[in-house]
This record gives C-alpha cells, sequence and structure tokens, in this order.
C-alpha cells in the first residue's frame, strides 16, 4: 500500500532508494541510534543505508495496514527530515506501534509531534485502529515529551517488548483529538 499524506509543513510518503544520504542522516547518527528499540547499530554508510531502505521497501506492501515505514519529508525544500513507522509488537504481534525518528538537525521544531499525529488520524479515520502504542528507553526525553504531545498515556515500564526496559504509551481511537 502506498501512503501520501499532508500536514501543512509536511509529506509523509514512501522511502525511495534515492533518501538513502537523508537516511543516514538519521540512522547513522550516533545521537538517534542508541535510542532505537529494537536495538540496532548505528548504520555504518550510505550504500548499507541504501540496502536497508530497499529492505523496507520491498517488506511494504507485504505489511498488513496500518503497518509500514515512511519517510517525512519537509513540503517547502523536499528535504527528508526523520521517518514514520507502524508496526506489530512483539512478542505476541497484538499490539500496533507508533514510531518517529528524526535527523538531529530537525530536533526542537514539532516536526514528529506533526508528522506522528497525522500518521495516527489516518490509522484511526482510515484504517480503521483501535490503539497505538509507542516505546521509549527511560532517559529518551525527547521521545517521552513527544509521546506527551500526541496525547499518549503512560501506561508502564516492561522490559516485553525487544528484550529492553521501555516506557509505554497508549492512545485509543476514542481519545484521539485532531
Amino acid at each position: 500500500m502506498t501512503l501520501s499524506l499532508q500536514t501543512d509543513r509536511l509529506l509523509i510518503r514512501d522511502w525511495e532508494e534515492d533518501d538513502a544520504d537523508a537516511a543516514l542522516e538519521i540512522y547513522g547518527s550516533p545521537e538517534v541510534a542508541p535510542w532505537l528499540s529494537p536495538a540496532i547499530d548505528q548504520v555504518a554508510d550510505v550504500d548499507t543505508m541504501r540496502a536497508v531502505l530497499r529492505a523496507w521497501i520491498e517488506a511494504q506492501p507485504n505489511f498488513v495496514v496500518p503497518a509500514g515505514r515512511w519517510a517525512i519529508v519537509r513540503r517547502e525544500d523536499g528535504e527528508v527530515l526523520g521517518a514514520l513507522l507502524i508496526r506489530l509488537l512483539p512478542p505476541y504481534e497484538e499490539d500496533l506501534e507508533i514510531g518517529w525518528q528524526l535527523r538531529p538537525s530537525a530536533w526542537g521544531h514539532g516536526y514528529a509531534t506533526e508528522a506522528s499525529h497525522a500518521l495516527m488520524r489516518w490509522a484511526f479515520k482510515d484504517a480503521d485502529t483501535d490503539e497505538l502504542f509507542a516505546v521509549a528507553r527511560p532517559n529518551n526525553k525527547r521521545a517521552i515529551a513527544t509521546a506527551g504531545r500526541l496525547g499518549m498515556e503512560w501506561v508502564g515500564e516492561t522490559d516485553k517488548y525487544y528484550d529492553l526496559n521501555l516506557q509505554v504509551y497508549r492512545i485509543r481511537a476514542s481519545e484521539f483529538t485532531e
């Protein structure tokens, strides 16, 4: 499924292989990679990032709606600022996680909140999703603050997901506000 959503400032679209340099600014950043769940190594170079993007692009049509991975693009200049995802959380693959990652130079401008809000609106209204979860490492103040700005409620701490100690946030469709 191809997804394209717009906000006043942003476009949320499928990843393209040509996004490798921009994606490396996210997944190759020592300021971003340590916070990711599941834990992944910092992507080392553009060729590796291109291979990762190729795998995501090939997997995208096989995801069950609303799951997927998307790029966050600034409409003003076409710059890829970050990434969004919705996926099933392990181990039981019942709960849907929404996640966001931005390159450090895009931090502090409200892009993660704006993009995530648009994706949540789509998931709840058009993809008939009942609830979404976000997980964050306990010291990831940026992710925790974003979850709060999105109206997500803290529901506890667990090591159930990804074998990591994580803070868990949830929002139900009935609690989502435009």
